[in-house]
């Protein structure tokens, strides 16, 4: 019966506005990549951001050069030194008349809600939040009220400029994607796109921004509970900005190459086929038709492998047709490796519960599993860490916990997927999610040959017995360690996470 409130609060009538309102063709991004468009007609050039420094600088560094319109959607963005960082950007661009539009999902908003409110005045900023909490304090009461549609989240990460560059993966805006963080670091892909599919990717974001969820920031917060005013925000952030232009704390703020010879001389975009995969933004709030789920499109777009599946993820709990699937392709002699999280490296605990559960079935199907370490061993060299995390991170001594964030998966030396989707239940049925289908032989083969090469220096195997058991292989140099208990599960963590996989809430991970 609680269930059956709606606590969805109710929404007044906004202008919808397009991509197509905004004439980009003469601004610098467009005199810069519209002579490689025609070049490479119906193609997408790329270039994947590994390194969080240069993920950052980039993300940075378009803003600076956007002229017309920005087009921002995002999972989470903290109230943090990168959060705020491109927060001033942002609000720089908006003073030399660019159009801002920035879509959050409300259930990480509540941070960054009275700075939210207060640049939600500059006249070419519009902030809108998606699938919003009506209980802005007391957010436990939506849950129990209106279950179905709070557990429900957008969670793409969609950044655009001027229509001609976009950015697609896994990064959110917040210190821990670009190892700022002071002991909690994540290791994460981004892909730069330009060409074919990023009018594809402008289409998708107009798609949640006119979406009957997405609500103005200045409908839903209390503006009486916030007294940050437009003036004060400013100069906070443009405190920020000069003490980390001082300090030079996140490395990016200066560069031996300018922005523009770094896009015509060092980013080396490969021209391919690509296709777009997304979810209707109606996936939040009703079913939907499977054509509009990002899985149900991935699987029609993805050539049957014959050799190799790489599956990379985060978060990975199969659902029954998944493991059949793995099963069969495992049956037919394709090698299938996948790279999740351990139990310590998950910043999810509880999702390794519904994980975990599956171990032993897949590896008697002959799926390879392979499980993140949560702290990185001191002999991994600085190019195996700066391949990971980054130059800073090597240089850190703080830094206390790596974590694996990506998503992506490569088929046979000839696909690529990048983006948000997690191989999950949650990612399947609940979430909304965003990826591109990469056909850059070029990029599977040097991801298959460097897990190939790397794997063991930064993960443990997981393996079976002679008894049946499960046991963990950790490599050290030309060392193997052997773990017959799950490494770092305390006891009553192990119990706990077994009582946790009974619950029937396994499509919520």
């Amino acid at each position: 019966m609680l269930q059956a409130c709606s606590t969805l609060p109710q929404r007044q009538s906004v202008t919808p506005t397009y991509t197509s309102q905004f004439d980009t063709s003469h601004t610098y991004l467009s005199t810069l990549f519209e002579p490689l468009k025609q070049q490479h007609p119906d193609l997408t050039g790329f270039h994947v951001l590994y390194d969080p420094n240069e993920a950052l600088t980039t993300r940075l560094q378009l803003i600076e050069k956007t002229e017309k319109t920005l087009d921002l959607q995002y999972y989470i963005w903290d109230n943090d030194k990168v959060g705020a960082l491109a927060l001033e950007a942002i609000l720089r661009a908006a003073d030399r008349g660019v159009k801002v539009r920035l879509l959050i999902d409300d259930n990480n908003s509540k941070g960054l809600e009275g700075a939210y409110l207060a640049m939600s005045q500059h006249p070419n900023i519009q902030i809108r939040v998606f699938n919003p909490y009506k209980f802005r304090r007391l957010r436990a009461l939506d849950i129990m009220l209106d279950f179905n549609r709070i557990t429900r989240r957008m969670h793409n990460k969609t950044f655009i400029s001027d229509h001609e560059v976009a950015l697609i993966g896994g990064r959110n805006m917040s210190n821990q994607y670009y190892n700022v963080g002071d002991n909690f670091q994540f290791s994460d892909m981004d892909v730069v796109l330009v060409g074919q599919t990023v009018g594809e990717i402008s289409d998708s974001f107009d798609e949640y921004w006119n979406h009957d969820y997405a609500y103005p920031i200045t409908q839903v917060a209390k503006t009486y509970r916030h007294r940050l005013s437009y003036q004060s925000l400013r100069k906070q952030l443009e405190a920020n900005w000069f003490k980390s232009n001082v300090q030079d704390d996140l490395n990016i703020l200066s560069s031996s190459l300018s922005f523009d010879h770094w896009f015509n001389q060092n980013l080396k975009l490969e021209w391919v086929n690509a296709v777009l995969v997304k979810d209707s933004a109606d996936k939040i709030n009703k079913d939907t038709p499977q054509e509009q789920h990002l899985n149900f499109q991935l699987a029609n777009i993805l050539n049957h492998p014959q050799q190799h599946v790489d599956l990379v993820s985060a978060y990975f709990v199969p659902n029954e047709k998944n493991l059949e699937v793995l099963k069969q392709l495992a049956d037919q002699g394709v090698d299938i490796r996948v790279l999740t999280n351990s139990f310590k490296a998950n910043d999810v605990p509880v999702v390794h519960a519904f994980y975990a559960k599956y171990r032993k079935r897949l590896l008697q199907d002959g799926i390879q599993l392979y499980e993140f370490l949560p702290v990185l061993p001191m002999s991994l060299t600085r190019s195996d860490r700066s391949q990971l995390f980054g130059e800073r991170t090597f240089n850190r001594t703080g830094l206390s916990r790596s974590s694996l964030h990506a998503k992506f998966m490569t088929l046979d030396n000839q696909q690529v997927f990048i983006g948000s989707f997690n191989f999950d239940q949650r990612s399947v049925y609940l979430n909304t999610e965003i990826g591109v289908v990469l056909d850059s032989p070029n990029l599977a083969k040097a991801i298959h040959q460097s897990m190939n090469d790397d794997l063991l220096k930064y993960a443990y195997q997981v393996e079976l017995d002679e008894k049946g058991k499960l046991i963990w292989k950790k490599q050290i140099d030309q060392d193997i360690t052997i773990y017959h208990k799950e490494p770092q599960l305390k006891w009553w963590q192990n119990i706990g996470l077994k009582l946790l996989s009974l619950l029937p809430i396994e499509k919520q991970m």
